[in-house]
């Protein structure tokens, strides 16, 4: 940047002024599952387990092909990092069997089975189910049926192109297996295994066609998330001293390895049915938000970590930045965060009618930048380091270019001061 420029922002700095921290948006009859990086595109469910895609200026909108009619629900809806393709499980063409999908906008939904693998058939009016989709939006993970296959596994984890056809079994080392999500290439899967011993479902990573256990605890666990670069796994263990889950990450070692760290859960979680799960992050792993069970009996909750503050229930963490939750509404998971970690959205029901009531946080005054509730001079080197690194959050007219009218707009906001 040309130091006039950096004169100018500076210059325009002005006094500190107070600001709200963030909005709390009630998105209705949704279930967020998964956003775009830059948090303008959430897709999920409805109550009828329809696949919807929200923005800004669309709103909610239901893409149709859901499996309801047919009595078959499994899966999750996700999106490409840019929020242009979806992945879900739907309804086949002719209406008449749950599959693996594929949207765009200019083609809708592609069917991706039949045909499925040579093993693959129909169980339960269903080829298999989608749960994950590569950032490029070009492979959808997931699972397909295996009838017959009781001893070696009914279901094994799958992972497709783009077309009908392309679907390829990722095995199991002993019986059942689930791919869940996969880096932006495809080049990194996770998801779960059978364990070799008693049938559990042990964190697995798929890697060049070469499937390894993350932890081999007895007991149930997963893989959830893999970031864009694939260099850390979010999940969850088996903790064998509190006989729960709790929630994990996994960083590459640099030997080919994966390092576990575990990040606990929140406080009240009692076994043996207590659980908690990263379900995503920021693509270096210092904002991480995930789902937290406490028994079978208590309300589950949401929450979000990062080092210093360590892991924190989304109620408590919403209600300290001065939002007051409606009183309808009972917040259930936080599902999805943005490459920024300044866009969050999450799962809540209505009380009275057990609808779906998602939710989405986002900062109160984008001009904001340090996220301290202040505008000063420190958000100006912070808006000048991200408009420098080509950063989505200082793409302030949202055009995918950095410009002098990012600039303005910056300025703008940055003297309006924040509501």
């Amino acid at each position: 940047m040309r130091p006039t420029l950096a004169l100018l922002l500076l210059a325009s700095a002005g006094s500190a002024l107070h600001a709200q921290d963030i909005n709390f948006e009630i998105l209705n009859n949704m279930y967020p599952l998964d956003m775009s990086t830059d948090g303008s595109v959430i897709v999920g469910n409805d109550f009828n387990y329809e696949t919807v895609r929200w923005t800004a200026g669309t709103g909610v909108v239901n893409l149709g092909r859901g499996t309801f009619p047919l009595g078959v629900g499994a899966g999750t809806p996700d999106c490409s990092d840019d929020g242009s393709v979806v992945s879900a499980t739907i309804i086949n063409t002719a209406g008449t069997l749950a599959t693996q999908g594929r949207w765009t906008e200019a083609t809708g939904w592609v069917d991706l089975m039949p045909p499925p693998p040579a093993d693959g058939g129909l169980i339960d009016l269903s080829y298999g189910s989608a749960w994950g989709l590569s950032g490029d939006g070009e492979h959808v993970t997931g699972l397909y049926w295996r009838p017959g296959n009781a001893s070696t596994g009914l279901a094994h984890a799958s992972f497709s192109g783009t077309t009908s056809g392309s679907i390829i079994d990722l095995g199991s080392t002993m019986k059942d297996s689930r791919a869940n999500h996969a880096n932006y290439d495809g080049s990194v899967v996770v998801g779960w295994d059978t364990s070799a011993s008693f049938g559990y479902w042990s964190p697995a990573v798929w890697e060049n066609g070469t499937l390894t256990h993350l932890n081999t605890n007895e007991g149930w666990a997963m893989a959830n998330y893999i970031t864009a670069a694939g260099d850390i796994i979010g999940g969850d263990t088996y903790n064998e001293l509190w006989q729960r889950s709790d929630a994990t990450i996994w960083t590459r070692d640099g030997a080919g390895g994966w390092d576990e760290t575990l990040l606990g859960s929140l406080p009240g979680t009692v076994a043996p049915h207590g659980l908690a799960t990263v379900h995503s992050m920021t693509p270096d792993g210092s904002i991480i938000v995930g789902y937290n069970k406490f028994s079978n009996t208590a309300a589950s909750a949401g929450w979000i970590w990062n080092e210093t503050d360590g892991m924190v229930n989304i109620i408590d963490w919403i209600t300290a930045r001065g939002v007051t939750i409606p009183s309808n509404m009972l917040i259930l998971d936080l599902t999805c965060i943005s490459a920024d970690g300044r866009i969050m959205a999450g799962i809540g029901i209505d009380i009275n009618t057990a609808e779906p009531l998602g939710f989405r946080i986002s900062p109160a005054c984008p001009a904001d930048f340090t996220g301290d509730g202040s505008l000063d001079i420190f958000d100006v080197f912070a808006f000048l380091d991200a408009f420098n690194n080509g950063d989505l959050s200082a793409d302030f007219t949202d055009d995918g270019a950095y410009d002098i009218f990012d600039v303005f707009a910056f300025l703008d906001l940055f003297n309006a001061g924040c509501p």
